[in-house]
């Protein structure tokens, strides 16, 4: 049976869980569930993610240590991995610091000469060459 939206009715009323979510595929306890003011992403009828009223998402989570947390990823039964990756050869960063100055704080990881780089205040502090030399203010 197909389901239509009219776009001003939309669906409501089933909230599901993590196992028997709201929205499914085939697989019954896969899908997309809802809580009270919570989105929460499941597989295997385990919730995987988590997105609440506060914009914070959690993944490997329901819960957040913080207020001010507003990614948290969590493994409770192995390491807790977390992978920025460029499709080009090029470099990778993780990029700390507010809106007005975004880049003041960076950890970079550059291909092209195998460095990790950490800057403050747009500045190359700190580098770890591919020989594991760890170079300080040069």
């Amino acid at each position: 049976m197909a389901l239509n939206i009219d776009g001003t009715t939309g669906i409501s009323g089933v909230d599901g869980s993590a196992s028997a979510p709201a929205v499914t595929g085939t697989d019954s306890n896969t899908g997309i569930n809802f809580a009270s003011d919570t989105v929460n992403i499941n597989t295997g009828g385990i919730t995987r993610a988590t997105v609440d009223s506060s914009g914070r998402v959690g993944i490997g989570t329901t819960s957040f240590n913080d207020a001010a947390e507003y990614l948290l990823v969590k493994n409770d039964s192995t390491a807790a991995n977390v992978s920025i990756v460029a499709s080009n050869d090029a470099h990778s960063s993780l990029n700390l610091g507010d809106e007005d100055d975004f880049n003041i704080q960076k950890i970079k990881s550059d291909h092209t000469n195998n460095s990790l780089q950490i800057f403050t205040n747009n500045t190359e502090r700190m580098r770890i060459d591919s020989s594991g030399n760890v170079l300080v203010g040069t």
